[in-house]
Formats: C-alpha cells, sequence, structure tokens
C-alpha cells in the first residue's frame, strides 16, 4: 500500500488518495506482467485531470509558486507520455516507478503541494 502525506487542503488529498489507488492497480499489473494499456491510460488520465485541478485553482486564486509547480507537472506528464511508448517493457516500467516516480510524487506532495495546500486553506479555495 502507498503512504502518501496529507497537505491541509482536503479536495487535495482525496485527488491523491484516488491516484494511488490506480497506482497500486498499474504497479500489481506491472509485477504480474500483464497487459497495462487500460490502467496505465486510467492513471495517465487520472494524473492529467488532478494536475489540471491544482493548476486551475492556483491560477484562480493567484497562487505565488504557480509557474514552478506547473512546470514541475508538465515534466512529469512529459515523461508518463514517453513511458508510454514502452508498455511491454516490464523492467523499464518497474523501475521508473519505483525509482522515480514514486520519490518524486512523496517529495511533491511534501513540498510543493503541502505548500500549495496550505495556501488553499488559508484563501479558503472553493472549487
Amino acid at each position: 500500500m502507498i503512504e502518501i502525506k496529507k497537505v491541509a487542503y482536503e479536495p487535495m488529498n482525496e485527488i491523491h488518495e484516488n491516484e494511488t489507488k490506480i497506482l497500486e492497480k498499474l504497479l500489481e499489473k506491472i509485477e504480474n506482467q500483464e497487459d497495462l494499456e487500460e490502467i496505465y491510460n486510467e492513471f495517465l488520465e487520472d494524473v492529467k485531470n488532478h494536475f489540471a485541478f491544482e493548476e486551475n485553482l492556483m491560477q484562480k486564486y493567484q497562487f505565488f509558486a504557480y509557474v514552478p509547480h506547473k512546470m514541475e507537472h508538465d515534466r512529469i506528464i512529459n515523461e508518463l507520455e514517453e513511458l508510454k511508448k514502452h508498455l511491454n517493457d516490464y523492467e523499464m516500467m518497474n523501475r521508473y516507478f519505483k525509482e522515480h516516480f514514486l520519490p518524486w510524487l512523496d517529495n511533491h506532495i511534501s513540498t510543493m503541494d503541502t505548500v500549495t495546500g496550505g495556501f488553499f486553506n488559508m484563501v479558503n479555495a472553493q472549487i
């Protein structure tokens, strides 16, 4: 089970929890070397929606760190789009998620999302 830190804005926590459930299913399919296309597309779409949700709120409330946060999101989307070309390379997929994506996610939530969630909470951001 993937453990993620909570931030001060509950809608972000709900999105993170949902995303980790999809990611756990993806990781299980990678480990079992099952077909990844459907679950990977579901995961990628969820990540894009997750990032868009945060970015829209950041713009709406003029969040001071919008640009670097958006740049991180864009970088990860680009990586995930590139990785989509390698769905049959289970070793590469496993390595990417275990050695790169999961540590990145933990760090991103602990840093950027913690600050962003605190800001949204402070301004009483409405969806």
